[in-house]
């Protein structure tokens, strides 16, 4: 991202990073822009600017979506259950709001068939190392 040409920007663009991956505190924030903790959480509580949060959130997400989807399917495939069921899952939301199918079946169930035809062939590998 560029640098902000002002605070309510920058305001915006540090609320729209998880809190965890934000840099400083509030209080920091305000005193590097001069402006008051209560004029900070005014503005980014004020509709328009929760607008462009959401907005700018949401494209951060896209952003990093497909990388980490990767990821976790690579997890899954590996064997771990609990990416499996995150991955499954995902693709199951995903397929009920868009039509995902593949031979005229549900691409999830293709999906979980290809995981598990994997894991069943890399058992079977490891049985006869």
């Amino acid at each position: 991202m560029s640098e902000p040409k002002n605070w309510i920007d920058a305001m915006i663009e540090r609320e729209a990073i998880p809190k965890a991956a934000r840099q400083g505190t509030v209080a920091d924030f305000c005193s590097k822009w001069g402006i008051s903790d209560a004029t900070y959480y005014y503005q980014s509580s004020n509709t328009e600017n929760q607008k462009k949060i959401v907005k700018m959130a949401v494209s951060l997400v896209k952003k990093s979506l497909p990388e980490v989807l990767e990821k976790l399917r690579e997890k899954a495939e590996s064997g771990d259950v609990k990416a499996m069921d995150m991955f499954l899952n995902y693709v199951a939301e995903l397929s009920k709001n868009l039509d995902i199918k593949s031979d005229g079946k549900s691409i999830a169930i293709n999906i979980d068939k290809d995981i598990a035809e994997k894991n069943a062939l890399n058992a079977e590998s490891e049985n006869h190392s």
